[in-house]
């Protein structure tokens, strides 16, 4: 098991550079990558060239911290084709970083619209038809969690859509502070835990 940090509450207030020394000075041994203005940012093409990859390769030994996980999150899944054509090169290109980064797990979202469910499964599956192959053929694996207002929200239809796609390397990643939206409020996190099972494996705290 992996005790990772993910730094967002850092993002807007110190470099990259000063991001890693934090984390290695609160003592976490990994971090979890997730969207910056200078990285990868929220639904934006990735702002990382080949040296600020190596800058941040560097740090990283300098520290003796590593990444455990590039979390990029794009409108693969939005109703608007050409956000989904868009959304589907900046994953492209995040797969590339993290194949730079030596980064073999990446965690997102499902990134639809809870106000057209129907269309945005349909445009979700066919950014998977276009990307899996991109996964597979870079050995990345991915973990997706549902999340409040978009397309899917709850546990079970996480699970759903996991199970649908039907790859050992797509699993579910598990949002604590989002209990309440996953079960309808009632707060039964052993039943989803278990209902899940070898299929959980990244559990996000807040």
């Amino acid at each position: 098991m992996k005790l990772a940090l993910d730094p967002s509450m850092y993002r807007d207030d110190l470099t990259l550079e000063e991001m890693v020394y934090k984390t290695a000075e609160l003592g976490y041994e990994y971090i979890e990558l997730s969207p910056r203005e200078d990285f990868c940012p929220f639904y934006k093409y990735p702002k990382v060239d080949s040296a600020k990859i190596k800058q941040l390769k560097r740090l990283l030994r300098d520290t003796g911290v590593k990444l455990s996980s590039l979390l990029p999150l794009y409108h693969w899944a939005g109703p608007e084709e050409d956000r989904r054509q868009a959304a589907v090169r900046n994953w492209k290109r995040a797969i590339e970083i993290a194949v730079e980064l030596e980064v073999d797990l990446m965690n997102s979202e499902f990134s639809g619209s809870k106000y057209d469910p129907l269309t945005s499964e349909e445009k979700f599956i066919k950014s998977m038809d276009e990307l899996l192959p991109v996964f597979e053929k870079e050995g990345i694996k991915l973990n997706l969690q549902a999340h409040p207002y978009d397309f899917i929200e709850t546990h079970k239809g996480a699970m759903d859509m996991i199970r649908a796609l039907d790859r050992d390397w797509i699993n579910l990643v598990y949002s604590t502070a989002h209990t309440f939206f996953y079960d309808d409020g009632k707060g039964d996190i052993a039943t989803m835990f278990d209902e899940a099972g070898d299929r959980l494996t990244h559990v996000l705290f807040a």
